[in-house]
Parts: C-alpha cells; sequence; structure tokens
C-alpha cells in the first residue's frame, strides 16, 4: 500500500500527507477522506496540542464593494499599496511548503475575498479547512467543503445603516443556500444589541447551519469608532446569549456556552493578555507581510477584544469541551443527533 501511495503522480512540492490523502480519496472518496484526516488532526491537537501556524487568516485583498462604518480593515493602510498578485501568492504558499507550514485551517477575508474567487479557489488547495469571511452581497461559489461566514449586523434597517442601503436584501437573497456550509455572524455593538434575538429567529429557518456572536473591538484610526458598548452593557449581552443558547436555541448559536463566559469582564482580560490566537496563529496582509498581532491589526485595542477565537480556543484547553466540539462536528458530517448528548462540566 505504501508503495502504491509512492507512485501517486504529484506536484513536485506535494508532502507524503498530500499523497496519501490523494491516494484515500480514490480508494473511499473524498467525502469519507476528509473527515477521517479531520478526526486524526483533532486527536493529534489533543495529544499534543496546535502547532504554530495551525490557523489563521489571509487578507487575500484591499478592496471592498462595501464600506462598513466599523471595519478594522480602514484603520489601517493597507488599501493604499498594491495587493499581491495572483502568481505572488501561489509562490508564497509554495514557500511556505519548503518550510514545514501545517496548513490547517485558513480564513480568507480583506477587503472582501470573493472579489478575487479565481484565486481564493487555487490557494484553498493548501489547506485542509476554509473558511471564507464575507459580506454576503456576491453570489457565493459552488464550494460545498468550505464554511461561509456572513456578516450581517441585526435587522434590516440597522444593517443597512452600518454597511449599505440594499444590501441586507442582498444577503438574504444570496444566504439561501442549503447545498453550502453558512454561518451568520453578527459583531453586537452599541447600536444593535437589543436585536440579538429578532436576529436569530430570522435567520433560523432559512437553511443555514447557525449563528456566531462576537462583541465589537474598539480600534483605533476609525472615524466611526463609537460601537464600542461598555464593560458593563457587553457583561449583560454575554449574560443575554447564555440564555438564549441555554434556554432556547441550543448549538444553533454557535459559540460555547464556557467560551462566552470567558468574555465577561471578571475573566477576559487574563485571557487577552496571554491570548492564544496570537501566540499560535498566522495571519498575512493584502501585500502578504505578517500581520500583527492578529488578523485585526496593531490598531486593534487586545484588552477589550471581543473576537471570540481567543476565548473559544482558551476554552478548548478543557478536554472536555474539546470532545464536544468533535461530537458537535461528527454530527453535522453523519446527521446522528445522537452524538452530542455527551455531559460537560457546566
Amino acid at each position: 500500500m505504501i508503495k502504491e501511495v509512492e507512485e501517486i503522480k504529484t506536484c513536485p512540492k506535494h508532502t507524503f500527507r498530500d499523497k496519501l490523502f490523494d491516494f484515500s480519496c480514490r480508494r473511499i472518496g473524498s467525502k469519507q477522506t476528509k473527515t477521517l484526516f479531520k478526526l486524526y488532526d483533532l486527536a493529534t491537537f489533543d495529544l499534543y496540542g496546535k502547532p504554530k501556524g495551525a490557523i489563521g487568516a489571509i487578507d487575500i485583498t484591499n478592496r471592498c464593494n462595501l464600506r462598513c462604518k466599523h471595519c478594522y480593515f480602514y484603520a489601517h493602510d493597507y488599501a493604499e499599496k498594491p495587493e499581491l498578485s495572483d502568481d505572488a501568492w501561489i509562490e508564497k504558499l509554495e514557500g511556505l511548503k519548503e518550510t514545514g507550514f501545517p496548513f490547517y485551517q485558513c480564513s480568507w477575508i480583506g477587503g472582501e475575498p470573493l472579489l478575487r474567487r479565481d484565486l481564493v479557489e487555487r490557494c484553498m488547495k493548501y489547506f485542509r479547512s476554509n473558511l471564507i469571511v464575507t459580506n454576503g452581497t456576491l453570489e457565493l461559489p459552488n464550494w460545498p467543503d468550505v464554511n461561509f461566514y456572513i456578516s450581517v449586523d441585526g435587522k434590516k434597517e440597522t444593517h443597512d445603516a452600518i454597511r449599505g442601503n440594499g444590501s441586507y436584501d442582498i444577503i438574504r437573497k444570496n444566504a439561501g443556500r442549503n447545498d453550502l456550509k453558512i454561518i451568520v455572524s453578527m459583531v453586537i455593538n452599541k447600536m444593535n444589541y437589543r436585536e440579538i434575538e429578532y436576529f436569530i429567529e430570522e435567520w433560523k429557518d432559512v437553511g443555514v447551519r447557525g449563528c456566531l456572536f462576537q462583541i465589537h473591538t474598539p480600534v483605533k484610526g476609525l472615524a466611526n469608532n463609537d460601537f464600542w458598548p461598555g464593560w458593563k452593557l457587553r457583561d449583560d449581552i454575554i449574560d443575554t446569549l447564555l440564555r438564549l443558547k441555554e434556554e432556547k436555541y441550543g448549538d444553533f448559536i454557535g459559540v460555547p456556552g464556557v467560551a462566552l463566559k470567558l468574555m465577561k469582564s471578571d475573566k477576559c482580560k487574563e485571557v487577552t493578555r496571554n491570548c492564544i490566537f496570537k501566540k499560535m496563529s498566522f495571519c498575512f496582509d493584502p501585500q502578504g507581510q505578517i500581520k500583527k498581532p492578529c488578523m485585526m491589526g496593531p490598531q486593534a485595542d487586545c484588552l477589550r477584544c471581543g473576537c471570540i477565537l481567543p476565548f473559544h480556543l482558551w476554552a478548548l484547553e478543557d478536554k472536555w469541551l474539546l470532545m464536544r466540539e468533535l461530537m458537535i462536528y461528527l454530527k453535522r458530517r453523519m446527521g446522528k443527533k445522537c452524538v452530542t448528548n455527551i455531559s460537560m462540566p457546566k
């Protein structure tokens, strides 16, 4: 079998894992292979920890068809410099292969990543898992193995006030795709915090996989930086999310309760001062340069961070939560509701 794997013709820089993946796809199919490799990776992370560079984000473009009032991207000068060409991005990813880069999971952001759809499709092949963070106003490609996170800011009136008139209706049309893995993502701020449950109700029966919630992170240099809710209101927002998750919507709110509790004002600063995402992730700007400390750039106020990633990663240090995340993944892949019936500490 090993000899058969080695004899598969691959591009010059294909790793042994790539060859094994191709071989498995031929033998048992791509869907089953991806599930098995996912389980293997999760088990490896559990035993040995996540390798540096396992997850991260790439600003594949500095262009966007919207100009959202709270967007952190425009607090920097990325749009003033030419973005990396298609060939230059491929060359960069090929170069990373030579360094043993893990190529586990990548979030494709910007700008609006779907403005460079063809390039993203080429680049995604390097990673085992891909996530497209989009404003949802461009038609979604037929990429069934990709996770789409569509940004929505509450009710139609609120959303359009932040992102531009007419954008909400376009998103509703584009997001009605049962054949794709779509999550709608709401950044909660001082303008829309009263619309959380309305937001969930609006999207729970249209075919999306769930709702993701984050809280606005202040960013220096933004002309409209009055979205920060303050610590007391932020704690109230988190309590609302926890109540809705526990009493009504369950896993449709795609943030673990443990991670939400870590975002409370009495716990969050320990997490943000020792940010796991900052230590282990990779982030590249539109010119292909390393972006620090994370995808939000150096102007973000890390101590008031509302991004769910640092808190989710911190929570995943709990083996029970890691096991439950695995069970949820299996449920979504296999359609068996029973696998989530696992208890874990509160």
